[in-house]
């Protein structure tokens, strides 16, 4: 076997002309992790963080000589803008949207960045696209980080006695640790000798370090392996989507739509009621044997749940059911088409029975949610059936998505819990009722709102919101003086500057850290703090 030659192993390595570049700008965006994130509660640092990935990736990509577009362009904008939201929300649920997705569009900018094929991504090329991303991250960086450490030290300096020696001693570490800890249980005498050596030693320290360390190294080389899978070159690798499919049409076309006509039959029906009682008017329900309130104030959960499974059914009877003529596809767009005008009819149906348990009860976070995910679903549909007229279903997956991203966008625009705030305020005005403990529940996002609840208010509910506000006031001067500059938020920074506008209100409550949590001391008593969830 004749020994390999140098044009050999660069025929092997990967095609990159600056792999050191690479290397060293996967361990920078390693280093920030443990910078940004280690002991440190999330804040400005994502936002950082996500700033970092996207230079990193489009200046290697300059670097190497690749050609940006527009698509790039704003699936970098769009990063830039959930992951800058992280620092100015503080509500659970939107933060974890923005997160995860800033992660997933990382993901598909990745795998679309030398393609572009985004605007052709089936069900199918999303979900690989999540899958594959991170399991390439781990597989791809190998070749070029053995490329960079060859082209950094040479070939004497890899071959060199000192960096034999580096390895030796890195192979021996694990080793002696594992027989220096059998031989202390083993042995008193040997045990004492081993404390003594290493009292000179800080081994907390060390340890910690050698954590650090770790985790620069394992999120280099992942960050290595993701700039590698968006740089290289993929020839043409087909999608998913536009490959045989995984399992032909297999459901005959008589008994597909049995299945649609006799759902849609069902929802005639339903809809027919929706009519008669619940736009029809008070009268109607009450003959009926039912008060408004009991008729209307539920079920909306229900209704939003059917017109999703409604629509996975068109779905997946347009995959799966045959369709061999034209007079089949005139069919099952007709009952398509039909389905999807009555689920239009069931959503306002659930926005209506929504309205009316808002009203009645007030908003809540989830109730807010429910509220703007039916305005989207609406839109979904309405696009769903453009689509299915025009025979472009397979676009549907990408309209999906651009639908989930302006969802998240929206509950971020709006703020849940300062609307939730604004909107509970204006039904005190109304009906002279406001679930106090309910809001002391929300982010410092609805801080501002409930300074002003608090100042224009009945007597009752300035007693039970200014213990609430005193808290806060007193949680937020704990953090400001424990966290680290990582952690800075703007939702915190603004609560705690409106909250010192009225240190005259909040003088009246003395607000201590004890063994049994944060307790509030004022006129009313003395109470937990609790209910404060941020």
């Amino acid at each position: 076997m004749e020994p390999s030659t140098e044009a050999d192993e660069e025929r092997k390595s990967p095609a990159f002309r600056y792999p050191v570049w690479l290397a060293v700008t996967g361990l920078i965006l390693g280093l920030s992790v443990e910078v940004l994130f280690d002991g440190h509660a999330l804040g400005i640092s994502f936002p950082i963080w996500s700033a970092l990935c996207v230079l990193a990736l489009l200046g290697m990509a300059a670097r190497e000589g690749v050609r940006l577009t527009w698509p790039e362009t704003g699936s970098a904008i769009v990063v830039l803008f959930f992951s800058i939201l992280t620092a100015l929300r503080l509500e659970p649920l939107t933060v974890f949207l923005d997160i995860v997705l800033t992660l997933a569009i990382f993901a598909i900018w990745v795998r679309t960045f030398r393609d572009e094929k985004l605007l052709n991504f089936g069900w199918l090329d999303f979900g690989w696209t999540f899958i594959i991303v991170p399991l390439e991250a781990w597989i791809r960086p190998w070749p070029v980080a053995q490329t960079a450490w060859r082209q950094a030290l040479g070939e004497r300096g890899e071959r060199s006695q000192f960096m034999a020696l580096l390895r030796g001693v890195l192979f021996a570490l694990p080793i002696l640790v594992v027989f220096v800890a059998l031989l202390v249980s083993a042995d008193l005498v040997f045990a004492d000798y081993v404390e003594n050596a290493l009292r000179w030693f800080d081994l907390e320290r060390i340890v910690d370090w050698i954590r650090r360390a770790l985790i620069v190294i394992v999120c280099g080389i992942f960050f290595l392996g993701a700039l590698v899978s968006a740089l290289r070159e993929r020839k043409g690798e087909p999608m998913i989507s536009v490959r045989q499919p995984i399992l032909s049409p297999f459901i005959g076309f008589v008994e597909s739509m049995v299945v649609l006509g006799a759902v849609d039959l069902l929802f005639v029906g339903f809809v027919a009621i929706q009519f008669a009682y619940l736009f029809g008017g008070q009268e109607n329900i009450t003959t009926a044997g039912y008060t408004y309130s009991e008729y209307a104030r539920r079920g909306f959960g229900e209704l939003v749940v059917v017109a999703f499974l409604s629509l996975g059914l068109i779905m997946a009877l347009g995959t799966w059911a045959k369709r061999q003529e034209k007079r089949h596809n005139t069919w099952f767009n007709g009952l398509s088409g039909g389905l999807v005008g009555l689920i239009g009819v069931i959503l306002i149906s659930a926005l209506k029975r929504l309205l009316l348990y808002e009203n009645a009860y007030g908003f809540t976070r989830l109730r807010t949610y429910t509220h703007v995910a039916i305005y989207w679903m609406g839109l979904l549909f309405v696009v769903f059936l453009v689509l299915l007229i025009m025979g472009h279903l397979r676009r549907f997956a990408l309209t999906a998505a651009i639908c989930t991203v302006g969802f998240v966008a929206t509950v971020n625009l709006l703020n849940v819990d300062a609307f939730i705030t604004a909107r509970n305020t204006t039904r005190l005005e109304e009906s002279g009722e406001i679930d106090v403990d309910y809001l002391s529940t929300l982010s410092n996002d609805a801080t501002p709102g409930l300074i002003d609840l608090a100042q224009g208010s009945p007597g009752w509910v300035r007693s039970e919101l200014l213990p609430y506000l005193a808290c806060r006031q007193a949680m937020l001067s704990d953090r400001e003086a424990t966290v680290s500059w990582q952690s800075y938020h703007l939702s915190h920074v603004k609560a705690q500057k409106l909250l010192s506008t009225i240190d005259d209100d909040l003088g009246a409550y003395q607000v201590e850290l004890t063994d049994r949590g944060w307790i509030v001391s004022g006129p009313d008593g003395e109470q937990s703090c609790f209910w404060i969830r941020d």
